[in-house]
């Protein structure tokens, strides 16, 4: 059999909408709202708002001036405003947040650092935690 022949049916099975990966390179620099069902990483910069993300990595070395809206948020870099994750927030040593975080679970590794408010609540409380934050006044500009 050639490596190049056809075959009949799909060779592999069909994706999700909600499984893709995007990736910002560290030479890229984007201005604008990304949005997005799949996973995002980002190594470069970014200056605008992230939302409806599944899962959010900001690497080392990486910059944001902006929201992030997602299920799970990882970062390592340095972000300027606020952090809205339904279920968990990683923050590695490198890691610097400029603004507020909401989230159910957070870790934080020694070297992480916060200049914000962190907002826990049970996961039963996620509806009453947005209605909170935006009762209170918070600004999404920092």
């Amino acid at each position: 059999m050639s490596l190049l022949a056809r075959r009949s049916g799909p060779t592999t099975t069909p994706t999700s909408a909600g499984s893709g990966y995007s990736l910002l390179d560290a030479q890229l620099a984007v201005t604008g709202d990304l949005d997005t069902a799949g996973s995002l990483r980002i190594d470069g910069k970014l200056e605008g708002n992230i939302r409806r993300a599944d899962t959010v990595v900001l690497g080392v070395g990486a910059a944001m001036n902006g929201d992030v809206h997602a299920r799970e948020v990882v970062i390592g870099g340095t972000i300027v405003g606020n952090v809205h994750a339904t279920e968990r927030v990683e923050l590695q040593a490198t890691a610097i947040v400029t603004g507020d975080i909401l989230t159910q679970t957070i870790l934080v590794q020694e070297g992480g650092v916060v200049n914000g408010r962190v907002l826990m609540r049970p996961p039963e409380d996620a509806a009453s935690l947005a209605t909170l934050y935006v009762s209170d006044g918070a600004t999404s500009s920092r």
